[in-house]
């Protein structure tokens, strides 16, 4: 007889808990090759992409982001960097970092970022405000030393925000736009029991169902064969064997 585990099945996702930073860190290192660092004395993970010009950083703390992306082109002079609250669901930080580690991200182009919104019936401005249908999270652009940033704020209780996110102006739009097609998604995540300790259940759909075990435990290392499939697939075909060289006689 298989052995089942029930995990909860949460909606809307932006109102999840946290959920397991491995769906993040973990498929960076093993399905896109980023390297970590490892200091045992302190609670945070670093990892920095293959060409050293990307880096994520979790480091908990009490009283600002806990998700810190970053990146820094020396050749082209591209910088630019993403915060996200501790409370911000592992999903949606990894639409992000899937996007970026996508062997395809350069050649997306993207015009307006909340186009995913408007497509899922949010209110959303162009290069302005945006609120999702239940008022529950909102966004805006503001100006900041002369730039214009992104904020977004999920808050079950309008005065009690869970995590808030920020983009720098320089983010590319096809990120920005991965997080908010993320944020729209009306897929429910899965968590587990100790997982939905301390949610808000007034603002939330959330209903329990049983897997088989082996299921739960190959969710995290199918999301990383699939990233990896990825750089696989989109490596250029390997050159032909060149020919013998003919024998010579004598």
């Amino acid at each position: 007889m298989s052995i089942k585990i029930e995990q909860a099945l949460i909606s809307p996702r932006y109102l999840a808990s946290p959920g397991d930073p491995a769906w993040v860190t973990a498929a960076l290192h093993a399905g896109a090759g980023w390297s970590h660092g490892h200091d045992p004395l302190m609670p945070r993970v670093v990892l920095t992409s293959p060409d050293q010009k990307s880096m994520l950083r979790l480091e908990p703390d009490l009283n600002e982001p806990w998700w810190h992306l970053s990146h820094r082109d020396g050749r082209t002079g591209s910088v630019w960097s993403a915060s996200f609250g501790g409370g911000t669901p592992v999903e949606l930080i990894a639409a992000v970092t899937d996007a970026l580690t996508d062997p395809d991200y350069h050649a997306r182009k993207v015009v307006d970022p909340y186009q995913p919104l408007r497509r899922a019936g949010w209110d959303a401005v162009p290069n302005g405000q945006f609120r999702s249908p239940d008022d529950r999270v909102r966004g805006e652009r503001f100006n900041f030393s002369g730039s214009r940033n992104w904020r977004v704020t999920a808050s079950p209780d309008r005065d009690d925000p869970v995590w808030k996110a920020w983009f720098d102006s320089a983010t590319p739009a096809a990120l920005v736009a991965a997080f908010m097609q993320a944020l729209a998604d009306p897929e429910p995540v899965r968590r587990s029991h100790e997982q939905t300790i301390g949610l808000s259940r007034r603002r939330i759909t959330m209903y329990w169902q049983e897997w088989p075990a082996e299921s739960v435990a190959r969710a995290l290392p199918d999301r990383i064969e699939r990233l990896a499939s990825r750089h696989t697939s989109a490596l250029p075909p390997a050159p032909p064997a060149p020919p013998p060289a003919p024998r010579r006689t004598r």
